[in-house]
């Protein structure tokens, strides 16, 4: 798999993890620090994977209702940086 494909299948999962625990935080009520926490987390380990597929490649159903108005800023912050992200790499492949 080259980089471009394994960054965006990485990209494409962290979205539908962020989209799962939106309707978690959205049913349960978590708490803004503990969204805010567990969002870091998957940014964190988002990157060192990233790192990782540059690395090793350059070597060789229905949703429940909301119970929010809007999307926590947590969740929302991740998927501005993919959406950015994948528009970056779009002008690059130009």
């Amino acid at each position: 798999m080259d980089r471009p494909c394994a960054t965006s299948v990485l990209s494409k999962m962290l979205r539908e993890q962020v989209c799962c625990l939106g309707r978690i935080v959205a049913r349960h009520q978590v708490p803004d620090d503990v969204v805010w926490e567990i969002a870091k987390g998957f940014d964190v380990i988002y990157q060192r994977l990233r790192g990782e597929v540059e690395l090793k490649v350059t070597e060789a159903e229905t949703v429940p209702p909301s119970h929010r108005a809007v999307p926590h800023p947590g969740l929302t912050y991740l998927l501005d940086k993919l959406r950015m992200e994948a528009t970056a790499q779009a002008s690059d492949m130009r």
